[in-house]
């Protein structure tokens, strides 16, 4: 029973595809179908493979909010600015320094700490 008006997750042509016009998506569509296929998964619009590819896009966007939080810290480290930051992600400064400077400073008091 599939009344989703849209190209399944098992279509090639699911959010533009593999090879799409958006580019970030294509490549987030690429990730999560090579790994859902190395966690064992399969790429069909069966619901289990469906469920697996959903379990699979969380873990993927977890680790998505790691790497920013790491390129942010080493940004900062380097001296870039709140604003740039905030331009890079399309919001204000206030919002990126809202955001992520507690976890960055956290970052850096661990970083201190351990080196001591």
């Amino acid at each position: 029973m599939s009344g989703w008006p849209y190209p399944s997750y098992a279509d090639r042509r699911w959010l533009g595809g593999e090879r799409g016009p958006d580019k970030a998506l294509a490549g987030v569509v690429r990730a999560l179908r090579a790994l859902a296929a190395e966690t064992g998964g399969t790429v069909d619009g069966s619901p289990a493979s469906l469920l697996h590819a959903l379990t699979q896009l969380a873990d993927l966007g977890e680790r998505v909010e790691w790497a920013m939080l790491s390129v942010i810290g080493e940004a900062r480290t380097e001296g870039v600015t709140w604003g740039a930051i905030g331009d890079a992600l399309g919001v204000t400064k206030q919002a990126a320094q809202q955001r992520f400077a507690p976890y960055v400073k956290q970052a850096l008091d661990r970083a201190t700490v351990t080196a001591e």
